[in-house]
């Protein structure tokens, strides 16, 4: 009877310290994304163009609100991984991350065929990245059947030609033609 209630003590530990170990995580994966994209502003921010009459010129500023930021989310990813390793649930961490990606996976997936998208937009124009995304998408998410297919199909021509269409003609506002369909 005591082992019992030994092995139900135990598991009653483990589980407050797995709940810190993955709510720890998720704040470290937050301090790397902040910290991330604060190091890339400071460095866009040096590039905004200096005065004559400001001597450490406009961009010193953000510079050193982005730098201070990702020092601080440095400082925390670092008190993070300490908080993680202290909870003893570094190993069972992967692969709880590794299962929360495989479920994940069409998301990340969605995110990947958007960053596609906008980076062919330059070159194959509104309509037809537009199209060749929504149609993709749409079938990820559905599924492929004949039926998904039919309504994949026209749904993506309708937002890609005629939201063109609709623009052009009643706006008068033209969207990107692309390098494929220029001159």
């Amino acid at each position: 009877m005591t082992n019992g209630a030994e092995k139900s003590a135990a598991a009653d530990a483990s589980a407050p310290a797995a709940s810190r170990a993955r709510t720890e995580f998720a704040r470290l994966v937050s301090y790397i994304v902040f910290g991330t994209g604060s190091v890339y502003l400071s460095l866009r921010a040096g590039e905004l163009p200096t005065s004559r009459w400001e001597p450490l010129g406009a961009g010193s500023f953000p510079q050193l609100v982005f730098g201070v930021l990702a020092g601080l989310c440095l400082i925390a990813a670092i008190r993070a991984i300490i908080d993680i390793r202290k909870a003893g649930q570094l190993d069972a961490l992967g692969e709880a991350l590794c299962s929360w990606v495989k479920v994940r996976r069409i998301s990340f997936a969605l995110f990947g065929l958007l960053v596609v998208y906008l980076g062919a937009l330059p070159f194959a124009g509104f309509s037809l990245a537009t199209f060749v995304f929504l149609l993709i998408s749409q079938l990820m998410i559905a599924g492929i059947s004949k039926k998904t297919v039919i309504q994949s199909v026209i749904a993506a021509l309708i937002f890609s030609v005629g939201l063109n269409l609709l623009f052009a003609e009643v706006f008068n506002v033209f969207l990107p033609r692309g390098m494929l369909f220029a001159g």
